[in-house]
């Protein structure tokens, strides 16, 4: 019973599933509606209204209509741009007029290097045009594929489109009334040649400059705008339309010939303004490599089949362009005069390259800036080549000049040299009197000041006493107990010991205070605006308890004691002498007293001692 079910019901749903499924095929498949033309249109894009297939050239008219082959919507492409094949692509289009009077309309292909496109249609002749196809017969003399097209009102018409190309093959399509593509005809042609008109008139400007200057790089950039002219004139149609109408098959080789000669004679201007030979070798040595591979490619457009040369000129140009760019990076980083410039010209024009190699490869969609990228992009990259030209050469004058004024001043230079070494000698010589006069004034052991900065310091001291009228204070300091210790731990110990105490004089003496090393352990201190005796006694006593503190010597620790004579005058009749034989007294008047301390000289009662 189950099974009797199961049966009926797929009976049942076969037709509805049939059904659903021509539903989704139709869907996919679906062809485009006619397209009704009114005759108010201006432009109109075709691609949501044609049909196209992609078949092997040798496909004949008669053979695509009787074959039964689906064709596909041209609404599910992103564009028509098919890339570089060398298959044949016929398009199908069904238009009808719903005008109240005859129109003509014009079937455009605004891609100029298409090789040949022919239309078919159902009681008329067969119309043809493309860049090889000589312009007496194309069915409009257009610088583009076009065609024109006479509908009657109410006439309905199919047209098989068939189209082939060497190079990539994009069937962009538009079609346009009478007078709007007479209108869109004039403004791009007008543009374009404004466009070449540029080209030829920097390279006539340069041209100029190279004959009066001589320079290889004016040349090498002449014979790059013109070779890059032919390529774009090919490009564009304008050369097909208005210069070589009637070279056929040849015209299709100018465009690989133009432009790979001049990716030969660009890197050869690249070469030269940036001088890679001598501030990159490496990169010298791969630009050559690309010279040579440009070469070869030029002579290959002349024999081999277009097709290849133009795919093997986008590889090129895909590897050549970061190549170039890298050298240009490395010049501007070796500051060579106007590669700045340069490598704003060549980013442009690189720019314009890559988008047109990859919108040929079918990579990114075709459009108006992809189809014009490389035009805009040359068109900078030549006014500001010219400009670097120019900055180059104002640059180059320079340094000639820089490098003549140099010599002059070298000349200049070379006179003072020798006056200049005998200012220096004399220098020396004066810097090193004045290090052996410091060190003729220097104690050679402590640092400090010797018997003779002791005698000139005092002598002065005692005029500026007598001048401010504030007594002067001489106090000669005598180690006790330094003997021993030299005796019993020898001479270096004691010269450790000497050094120890002048360290703690400085670290404690005023600003104003002077010190000097007599000589053996006697040391002298001369103490200014010192107002009476009782300062300078206190300032003696500092001087004793920083002397007394032990001293650490490593291995054992040492003290010694002090004696002190102090000498204080403001009797305009001493000298230095006889200060320090003063301050000599007091001293072993306080030595021979049998402890350490602090003794004044007193005129009036021989020695005083306070402590």
């Amino acid at each position: 019973m189950g099974a009797r079910f199961g049966a009926f019901l797929r009976n049942a749903l076969k037709p509805f599933i049939l059904l659903w499924l021509t539903c989704i095929s139709s869907s996919l498949y679906a062809a485009p509606g006619t397209l009704f033309l009114t005759g108010t249109e201006q432009h109109i894009p075709l691609q949501p209204w044609v049909e196209y297939r992609q078949t092997p050239r040798d496909l004949t008219y008669e053979q695509l209509l009787e074959s039964h082959e689906i064709w596909t919507a041209g609404s599910n492409r992103s564009d028509m741009n098919f890339g570089y094949t060398q298959d044949a692509v016929w398009l199908k289009l069904s238009i009808s007029s719903s005008a109240q009077r005859d129109t003509l309309w014009h079937l455009h292909f605004p891609y100029s290097s298409l090789n040949r496109v022919d239309i078919y249609q159902e009681g008329a002749a067969v119309k043809t045009s493309g860049a090889v196809v000589p312009l007496s017969q194309r069915d409009l003399a257009h610088r583009d594929p076009a065609f024109s097209l006479r509908l009657a009102p109410g006439e309905q018409t199919t047209l098989y489109i068939r189209a082939e190309s060497e190079g990539s093959l994009t069937l962009t399509n538009q079609i346009w009334s009478s007078p709007a593509f007479a209108s869109f005809s004039v403004n791009s042609s007008a543009l374009l040649a404004l466009y070449c008109g540029m080209l030829l008139a920097l390279a006539s400007y340069n041209l100029l400059l190279f004959t009066v200057l001589r320079e290889r790089s004016y040349l090498y950039y002449v014979c790059f705008v013109v070779s890059f002219g032919v390529g774009v004139l090919a490009f564009t149609g304008l050369g097909a339309r208005y210069i070589w109408s009637d070279l056929g098959t040849w015209s299709g080789r100018l465009l690989p010939l133009g432009l790979c000669l001049a990716a030969t004679v660009g890197t050869l201007f690249t070469c030269s303004f940036l001088n890679t030979r001598q501030h990159m070798p490496a990169g010298h040595r791969l630009l050559t490599g690309l010279i040579l591979a440009s070469l070869l490619l030029t002579l290959a457009s002349l024999v081999l089949p277009v097709h290849w040369v133009i795919l093997s000129m986008s590889v090129l140009g895909m590897i050549g362009a970061p190549l170039t760019f890298g050298c240009i990076l490395l010049a501007v980083r070796f500051r060579v005069p106007g590669a700045r410039i340069f490598l704003t010209a060549w980013a442009c024009m690189i720019v314009g390259v890559v988008l047109l190699s990859l919108r040929n490869f079918g990579v990114i969609p075709s459009n108006l800036v992809t189809t014009y990228a490389m035009h805009v992009g040359s068109a900078l990259e030549m006014l500001l080549l010219s400009f670097a030209l120019a900055d180059r050469f104002n640059t180059l004058k320079k340094q000639k000049e820089a490098t003549q004024e140099s010599l002059v001043h070298a000349l200049k230079a070379h006179e003072l040299e020798l006056e200049d070494k005998v200012q220096q000698h004399t220098a020396e010589l004066q810097i090193a009197n004045t290090r052996l006069a410091a060190m003729a004034m220097q104690d050679p052991l402590t640092g400090l000041a010797n018997r003779s900065a002791l005698d000139t310091h005092m002598s002065q001291a005692l005029r500026r006493s007598q001048r401010r009228r504030i007594p002067l204070a001489v106090m000669l300091v005598d180690l006790d107990g330094f003997k021993q210790i030299n005796d019993q731990l020898g001479h270096e110990t004691g010269d450790q010991v000497l050094c120890t105490i002048a360290d703690r004089l400085r670290s404690i003496a005023r600003e104003t205070d002077f010190i000097a090393r007599l000589g053996g352990d006697e040391f002298v201190l001369v103490a200014e605006d010192v107002g009476t005796p009782e300062q300078a006694h206190t300032l003696a006593e500092r001087f004793l308890d920083t002397l007394s503190m032990t001293i650490d010597m490593g291995v054992q620790s040492v003290a010694v004691g002090a004696s002190i004579g102090v000498s204080m005058t403001l009797s305009a009749e001493l000298d230095v002498a006889q200060m320090l034989r003063q301050a000599d007294m007091a001293m072993y008047k306080r030595k021979r007293s049998g402890r350490g301390g602090v003794s004044f000289y007193s005129q009036e009662q021989g020695i005083d001692q306070l402590a």
